[in-house]
C-alpha cells in the first residue's frame, strides 16, 4: 500500500510581463485556489506538486525582475490563518462594497 502525503502550499508571484503572468496564472488555477491578486493556495500530493513545479519551470521568467515564492505549510498552520476583510478564495461568500 502506497502512502500519499498531502501538503498545503501558498504560491505568490510578482511577474512584470502580462503574458508571462497570465501563463503562470493559468497553470496555478489548475492546482489551487486564487485567493488574492498574485496568491494561490493549493493542497497537493508530491506527484501533483512536482508536476506543478515542472510546468512553472517551463515559463521563462525574467530572474532580475520576477519572482515566484512557494511556501509549504502544515495542516495546523492552514487552519490557524486569520482573514480580515473579504476572502476571495471562499467560493460560497459574496463580497459587497457599499
Amino acid at each position: 500500500m502506497e502512502i500519499v502525503i498531502i501538503m498545503n502550499y501558498i504560491i505568490s508571484y510578482d511577474i512584470v510581463d502580462d503574458k508571462t503572468r497570465l501563463k503562470l496564472f493559468k497553470i496555478l488555477k489548475d492546482y489551487g485556489t486564487h485567493v488574492q491578486f498574485s496568491v494561490f493556495e493549493a493542497t497537493l500530493n508530491k506527484k501533483q506538486y512536482n508536476k506543478m513545479l515542472y510546468e512553472i519551470n517551463q515559463i521563462k521568467i525574467n530572474k532580475s525582475t520576477d519572482s515566484i515564492i512557494i511556501y509549504s505549510l502544515n495542516k495546523l498552520t492552514m487552519k490557524n490563518k486569520l482573514i480580515i476583510g473579504c476572502f476571495s478564495g471562499d467560493q460560497n461568500k459574496s463580497c459587497y462594497v457599499v
